[in-house]
């Protein structure tokens, strides 16, 4: 990444306002974490409908940053200065993210298989969920040991 030409002063105006821009981004970041960590302390009192607004406003969150994460790597001008060190700890950095993510949807779905189970043993399933079943349409019984896709959603 050498340059034999000397860098004109237009070009150091032009990376000082890309350098204060940035500084701006992670000043906005960093405050969005503030927000969010006083959230989870109102959190703490919150009833069933505020937190499930609030889980899915995390999930807002999360996407928004995805979406700017992947372009600001979609830009070959950003990325084609950052060195392979910088790479390395970055790819680092997102896999371990993307494993807890993962982890954290592993965890909420047991927890959900599990209270399902329980209301099948007990036979005491809530109203909302009986009735959201039986007006599906009935789907066709899987025999034991038979695979197929696994369905994602009900």
């Amino acid at each position: 990444m050498s340059h034999k030409t000397p860098t004109s002063e237009a070009v150091l105006e032009y990376l000082e306002s890309m350098i204060e821009r940035l500084d701006q981004w992670v000043k906005e970041q960093e405050r969005q974490i503030r927000e969010l960590e006083s959230h989870g302390d109102a959190m703490k009192v919150a009833d069933r409908l505020e937190l499930l607004y609030s889980a899915q406003a995390m999930l807002g969150y999360i996407a928004r940053v995805l979406k700017d994460f992947e372009s600001w790597l979609s830009n070959p001008v950003v990325t084609s200065v950052m060195p392979e060190d910088m790479l390395r700890r970055l790819e680092a950095m997102l896999r371990e993210v993307a494993i807890k993510f993962i982890q954290v949807d592993i965890a909420h779905t047991s927890e959900y298989k599990d209270l399902l189970t329980k209301f099948a043993k007990e036979g005491k399933v809530p109203s909302v969920l009986m009735l959201y079943i039986q007006q599906k349409p009935q789907m066709p019984q899987r025999r034991r040991g038979e695979e197929g896709e696994t369905p994602r959603f009900f």
